[in-house]
């Protein structure tokens, strides 16, 4: 892919680890400013880092999206920063803890929506109103997942979450369609990864499985028969978010292996 996203400013929310710190590599490394947005800032700082090393630009912004004032106050100061406000990526997400919808605590449920569906709510709402819709242009992603089509016991809030955003997209979508600004869904399955090693991990000692058998079975599910690849994800979004892909907008985009 010879995307140029030379001098757009591109917000990751989640680039302190995982997919939001490949994703913040890979817009750097085609010449985008990139404007990483997480909690640890420890680890936002080894992401700022790396992108330094590799010569691209980007800005570290410590931030809680489940609080209001934070996003509101976030998105001020990218847009104050570099200027503008080309592409955000909504990919900051929790799990929240397994629980069967008979035991389920509303707490476990609001702090589940709060960082994987309110949370992109407000941050796209300050995107529009603060940059994108007075430049005429945008393009929105939400970080979705295949667990909110193919659902597991004891992850109702986590599916209901994360399917939420496939509305959102879809209605966001009809509201600026004739405003320049795209709005999609990536749709993503298992991915290799710290995240995934953790599950394996914990699914292994609560079921008494062999982690070495369990994650060999789990990565065989899909179609490719393999794990999705950080990497992988980047270069969809990087489509998404480039002139290529200038027709598509309220769609579910599936980066899952099949």
């Amino acid at each position: 892919m010879s995307s140029d996203f030379t001098g757009h400013a591109v917000v990751i929310t989640g680039a302190s680890g995982g997919i939001g710190r490949v994703m913040a590599r890979r817009y750097a490394a085609r010449g985008a400013n990139v404007a990483l947005v997480a909690r640890r800032p420890d680890e936002l700082a080894v992401t700022a880092g790396i992108i330094a090393e590799e010569g691209g630009a980007a800005s570290v912004h410590v931030a809680d999206i489940r609080d209001e004032q934070q996003c509101r106050d976030v998105i001020g100061a990218i847009v104050q920063r570099w200027d503008r406000l080309d592409v955000l990526v909504n990919n900051a997400a929790v799990p929240g803890s397994d629980q069967p919808v008979s035991e389920a605590t509303i707490d476990n449920w609001q702090n589940v929506f709060a960082t994987n569906l309110f949370a992109p709510v407000v941050l796209t709402r300050e995107a529009l109103s603060q940059a994108m819709i007075a430049a005429g242009s945008g393009n929105i992603q939400l970080v979705s997942s295949a667990a909110a089509r193919v659902v597991q016991p004891k992850k109702a809030h986590y599916a209901a979450a994360k399917l939420g955003l496939t509305a959102l997209a879809q209605t966001l979508a009809l509201e600026l369609g004739t405003s320049g600004i795209r709005v999609n869904t990536l749709v993503v399955g298992s991915v290799a990864g710290e995240l995934f090693d953790t599950y394996v991990a914990r699914r292994a000692a609560e079921d008494g499985l062999d982690p070495a058998e369990l994650r060999s079975r789990l990565s065989a599910l899909n179609k490719l028969g393999r794990l999705v690849q950080p990497d992988e994800i980047a270069e969809v979004s990087m489509w998404l978010a480039s002139g290529a892909a200038s027709a598509i907008t309220g769609q579910d985009i599936n980066v899952t292996g099949g």
